[in-house]
């Protein structure tokens, strides 16, 4: 069994380095003579369909799968440590494969905590959200982006945990779908004073208390 063996999951917002993180921590593990299989979910076809690309240009030879099944049948005997790279486009399924396979593997699982209206980013089946696989995991880390909010010709540049969607210029309507791939075009990262909240988040929180 691995001494390092366990779940680390690297979770944040858009635009905060989640897959250059996770490529980094395989680079360091590559030069340990460590056997590595790397996936990402098919979903996310913005860049090369055989690489995890980060939005910086880092890149690492992956397997794209639609599924979690998908993922277990290519998964080779002698694997010993897995990278998964937008984990929250996979069904809830995957809670279960990290917590089974960080039992004596090391799983680096990276994915978007929060969707744009900053609730847990749901899995595909939406049974269960991205909480459940940060109860788990043995190590955390979170990246936070830079505020891109522009005012009088200056930005932010605040943390941001946030992310704002956007359509044609304008914030997104509440119901527009939690799952929509895209870059700058569509997504600005936000800090809690710059982000616009949801009458409908609000709403349900008003309620609770």
């Amino acid at each position: 069994m691995l001494t390092e063996s366990g779940l680390t999951l690297i979770a944040g917002t858009m635009f905060s380095g989640k897959s250059t993180e996770l490529l980094r921590r395989i680079k360091r593990l590559e030069a340990s003579d460590y056997n590595i299989q790397l996936f990402k979910s098919k979903i996310d076809d913005r860049y090369e369909s055989n690489h995890i690309v980060s939005h910086d240009g880092f890149k690492e030879e992956a397997t794209y799968v639609m599924s979690v099944d998908e993922m277990i049948a290519n998964l080779k005997e002698d694997t010993n440590v897995i990278g998964i790279d937008e984990v929250q486009f996979l069904e809830s399924e995957v809670v279960q494969f990290c917590d089974q396979q960080a039992k004596d593997k090391i799983v680096l699982a990276a994915g978007l905590i929060k969707n744009f209206q900053d609730n847990y980013f749901q899995f595909k089946d939406e049974k269960l959200d991205m909480s459940e696989l940060l109860r788990i995991a043995d190590h955390l880390v979170y990246l936070n982006a830079v505020c891109t909010y522009k005012e009088n010709g200056h930005r932010c540049r605040k943390e941001a945990n946030r992310v704002q969607r956007f359509v044609d210029g304008e914030i997104a309507p509440f119901d527009d779908g939690s799952v929509k791939v895209g870059g700058k075009e569509a997504y600005q990262p936000r800090c809690r004073s710059h982000f616009v909240q949801y009458q409908d988040v609000l709403n349900r929180l008003e309620s609770r208390l």
